[in-house]
């Protein structure tokens, strides 16, 4: 088994407590073999010592879900903004015509002053509603790309130091040699007591 057994480790975190295989410490983190043939629970601070491991690349491309989020906020601020050039646009024409029809029939500054007064405080708040979605879009992507950032920051394949990996190797040709003494135990028919004299 210790043949088989390869110097690559993903990180994993478990659900339950156990000791360090170094320093004997509760923790919850799990190094795992990739082949599957090895697991040992480590502190995250040994993970952080260049004598213990090192990482060995980042994690997987994004999932789907992910890229689809991703596609989804840009479309929405695509969206947003194309609502922002019409508002502004139709808004302007409006005012505009708004203006000059009220300048036409009141023939007064002060009510044409008004009703532009009236489009600016709907632009501004078509504008604003139109900045709270790209807002919160924007919002969201920075989340996405902080938790990216973060994800490739961190690694979570390791590959140990040689002697960690020595000590690993042992450990599990220690396990292998019990369960195959024992299944020899198992195995064996001892002679049985004569009976019947």
């Amino acid at each position: 088994m210790s043949a088989t057994l390869r110097n690559a480790y993903i990180e994993k975190t478990a659900t339950a407590e156990r000791s360090c295989f170094i320093c004997i410490k509760m923790t919850t983190k799990v190094l795992t073999a990739k082949d599957g043939g090895d697991f040992f629970y480590v502190c995250p601070s040994h993970l952080l010592d260049p004598g213990f491991a090192k990482g060995e690349g980042f994690p997987p491309v994004p999932t789907a879900e992910a890229l689809a989020a991703v596609a989804a906020i840009k479309k929405k601020k695509a969206e947003a903004e194309l609502k922002k050039q019409e508002a502004a646009t139709a808004t302007t024409t409006k005012a505009e015509e708004d203006k000059r029809s009220n300048a036409s029939k009141l023939g007064s500054a002060v009510f044409s002053g008004l009703g532009s007064v009236a489009s600016k405080a709907v632009t501004s708040v078509s504008s604003f509603i139109n900045d709270e979605e790209t807002t919160k879009a924007r919002i969201q992507a920075a989340e996405l790309e902080r938790r990216q950032e973060e994800a490739r920051k961190k690694p979570t394949y390791w590959v140990l130091h040689r002697d960690i990996f020595f000590l690993r190797q042992n450990e599990v040709k220690k396990k292998s040699a019990k369960k195959t003494a024992a299944e020899t135990l198992n195995g064996l028919s001892f002679p049985k007591v004569p009976g019947g004299l």
